[in-house]
This record gives structure tokens, sequence and C-alpha cells, in this order.
């Protein structure tokens, strides 16, 4: 036997035990092993185009520990070396969202190596405009970008944004400012969702905030709710009896009605119909201030105007600052409220009054659609400012003098609360309270149980007097009674 022959044989041998070996395996040639030190993998892997072609591309793999779990990575590229970069980029990412890694190692990305934190909140504001949210919304939200997120990060590079400076400006900058927690709350939820319409459009792929909780509002404790309870039954009659000294009367049992301050400041007098035997107030609308634009050009890294004025002084403002009557704050807000025969007759008599106070010379309402039948106005027609009606309430409040003391932080929507805390304890149903207030059905029980608690004793009084009456009434002499 010749070399040739021996040759052959044992390349038999050898096809023989690797198709032996590849029994029950893939197809193809072996993928190398993985390099050594954990640099991971990388191979060619042959794909068929859609003309029928083949192209030669590039897998690199590489499994790493994270969080306690194996984790592995893969990408593909056009040649080894690239897909080797995105495969080690991919757990540079995730290595830094565990805070294994400091940002700083992260590559600049060029969509956001330039992009600052005012760039951010100011793109995400005009969008806002732009949806149209209310002007009064716009307004604080606008208050709360210039006079403190951009006087604080305005300049900064997003990317630069650290977890614990954040932490470190609301849980105690912002409160050495003197900030309440409803301001506090509003500018961070300003740059929270600035960020997430960036992390939204893929711009930045890491959110500073992650974790970072809003400041929480001041629980409201039992004494609070037994505060709302006791005024809603002994305060609202005082307020009434004294708002009649000054005509007044229908506009604060409007407010123990439930309306907002901005639907009964809104009202018409088309919103009293009578229609099908019943007398209705429909709230259909709410008062709004809209205010002027700044015309000039706003430095986004201090909240300062180019000409260092204010809104009104700009002489390059857009649009004058001017009234209108728009929509309910929500859909579920339009509702119709059924009237006693009482409260119609008194609203009679009080739009009856206001028309013939618009026949004087000094009236003179303001211009826009439906402002000239508003039934609260100021002495000359102009609609009532919020800060002049909460002014009035608390007029009212001075004058009264109520021994069981007044709700803590009362305003014009405790009123609102008062109306809820009453309705409940007067036995009203889940869908009563919807109707009245104008509440979603979906998110009626928070409401609810936000607005107020129900005296829970108080509605169960009678089913307990019956159960303890088996127990502590005389038993009836029955004739065999004790046979039984």
């Amino acid at each position: 036997m010749d070399e040739a022959e021996i040759e052959l044989i044992n390349a038999e041998k050898e096809a023989e035990q690797l198709l032996a070996r590849k029994k029950h395996g893939p197809k193809g040639e072996r993928r190398p092993k993985k390099r050594a030190h954990g640099e991971g993998t990388v191979f060619p892997v042959e794909r068929t185009r859609k003309d029928g072609t083949i192209a030669t591309v590039y897998w690199a793999a590489k499994t790493v520990e994270l969080g306690g779990a194996r984790v592995k990575f893969t990408a593909q590229a056009k040649t080894a070396r690239d897909a080797i970069e995105k495969r080690d980029q991919k757990i540079l990412k995730k290595r830094v969202e565990y805070q294994l890694e400091s940002p700083a190692n992260l590559p600049v990305d060029s969509k956001i190596a330039t992009l600052t934190v005012g760039d951010c909140l100011l793109d995400w504001l005009k969008e806002k405009r732009q949806q149209g949210l209310a002007p009064a919304t716009i307004h604080m939200y606008d208050a709360r970008i210039r006079n403190h997120l951009l006087p604080a990060f305005g300049g900064r590079l997003v990317r630069g944004l650290t977890y614990e400076e954040l932490k470190e400006f609301f849980s105690r900058t912002l409160p050495a400012k003197g900030l309440g927690v409803d301001s506090i709350r509003q500018t961070f939820i300003c740059l929270r969702s600035a960020l997430d319409h960036y992390l939204r459009d893929n711009i930045i792929y890491r959110h500073p905030m992650v974790g970072l909780k809003t400041p929480a509002k001041k629980a409201k404790t039992v004494d609070d709710t037994l505060a709302i309870r006791k005024a809603a039954g002994k305060l609202g009659p005082l307020i009434i009896q004294e708002a009649r000294k000054d005509g007044q009367e229908l506009r604060w049992i409007l407010g123990l009605l439930g309306l907002r301050q901005a639907e009964a400041l809104g009202l018409t007098d088309d919103c009293f119909q009578e229609r099908d035997g019943l007398f209705r107030l429909v709230v259909k609308q709410q008062l709004q201030r809209v205010g002027a634009e700044h015309g000039c050009k706003l430095d986004a890294t201090t909240g300062k105007w180019s000409c260092g004025r204010r809104t009104t002084q700009c002489p390059w403002r857009v649009g004058e600052n001017h009234w209108v009557l728009k929509g309910t704050k929500t859909v579920n807000g339009y509702r119709e409220i059924g009237l006693s025969a009482e409260l119609w007759v008194l609203a009679y008599q009080h739009i009856k009054a206001v028309k013939q106070k618009r026949t004087l010379p000094g009236f003179k309402p303001e211009a826009g659609e439906g402002l000239d039948k508003l039934i609260f106005t100021r002495e000359g027609g102009k609609p009532i400012y919020g800060q002049r009606d909460r002014t009035a309430l608390h007029k009212l409040l001075d004058q009264i003098e109520y021994k069981y003391g007044l709700p803590e932080g009362m305003t014009v929507h405790t009123l609102r609360h008062m109306a809820t805390t009453a309705l409940i304890d007067g036995g009203a149903e889940r869908e009563d309270l919807i109707a009245t207030m104008g509440w979603s059905p979906k998110n009626a029980d928070a409401q609810i149980a936000t607005y107020s608690s129900a005296d829970s004793a108080k509605q169960a009084a009678p089913m307990i007097q019956v159960y303890l009456d088996g127990y502590l009434k005389e038993k009836p002499k029955v004739e065999g009674w004790d046979d039984l």
C-alpha cells in the first residue's frame, strides 16, 4: 500500500469522524471557541440577500455578570472590529445603568454632544403649547422652568446630569428657598417630563431621574378630615348667612355645591335652564385668563429675557392679556345639576339684578364671546380674578365666629371638599357624586378617597341600632319560651 492510498484512507476516516461528531450538531463549520481572558467571541456568518447573492457579516458575542446574573450581549456588523465595538458599547451602557461605570466613560453621541438641559426644557414646553395645554398650566410650567430649573441647570449638558445632584436639588435646595411642596412637585414634573420626551424619541438613552421619587404631598391626617367634616355641617350655613348681606349668596352656594372656582366664575345666563320639568344648572365652561407671550429671546442658561422686562412690558410681546370662556377642565366636567325650586328662584333674582346693572352707563364688560353675559363680575362688569374671589371668601371667614376652627389652608377649593363630604355623609351614591362633581367614572373611587372620608359611624348607625336592639330591648313573653 503506497503513501497515496494511506492518505486517502486517513482522509476518509477523518471525514467519518467529523460526520459522527456533527450528527446532532449544527450544520457548517464549527464556530471558534471564546477568546481567552473573557474577550468573548467573534465569527463570520454568511447571509443570503434577496437577490440571491451571498454576503458575509460578523457576529460578536459576550456574556458578563450584571446584578447577580449572567447576561449575553451580541452585535452584528460588516467587519469583526465594528461588531466587537458595537457589542462592547452595549455592555458599557448597561454597566452605566447598573452604576458599575461612570457616565463619563460613555463615548459622546453626536445627537447629545451639545444638548443642554435648557434646550430640552424649552423644546418640551413648546410641544405642550402646541398640544393646547390650558394657558394657566402653561404659565405655571413656564414660571417653574424660568425661575428654578434654568438658573440651576440651563447651561448644563444633559449627559452630565447625575442622580445625586438632582436628589440634592429637589430634597434640599428648593425647600431651603422656601418653596412649598406643590411648587417643588411641579418643578420636578417639568424636568422629568422633558427628559421623558427625549428618551421617548431616542435622543438620550439614560435618564438621570430614574429612581428619584416625586416629592410627596402632605398626607391628609384624621384631624384634617374631621375639620372638613365639621366645616361641611357648620361652616357652610354661616358663610351663606354672611354672604347674603353683600348680595353674594348665590356665588358661595354654588361653591358649596361643588363647582370649581373657574366654573363658578365662568357661569353665564344660559347656564341656567328649565327643561322637562326640572331646573338645571349646566356646567359647560370655565373662565380663564390668557396672558401675552414674550417676543424677545429667552436665555436658556439663566431663564432671563433679552429685554430684561416682564411679559406685559416687553416691547416685542405677542398678543395681550385677555379673558376667555373655555370648555370644562375635562370631558366629564361637563354636567347638569338639578336645582331646588328655592335655589332656582335665588338664581333668577340674581340674574335679574345683574341684567339691570348691565344697562347702567358704567357697566363695561370685557370683549370676548359670552363675557358680556357673566353673572358674577366686578362692579364695572369685568370678570373676577381668582385672587379677588379668594379674598372675598377670606373676608367672609374673618367676619364669622366659627368655634370649631377652620380646616388648615382653607381655600375656595376647600368648599368642594366640604361638598363631597356632606354628600357622602348624606348617603349620596357613587353615580350621584360623579354626576354632581364632574369626575371621571374610572377615577371616582380615588377621588372620593382623596376629597373626603365619609362618617361611616353615622351611616352605619341605623343598622347597628337594629343589631343591638336584639340584645338590649326586653325580650317578649312567649308561651313555651323556656321549653325551647
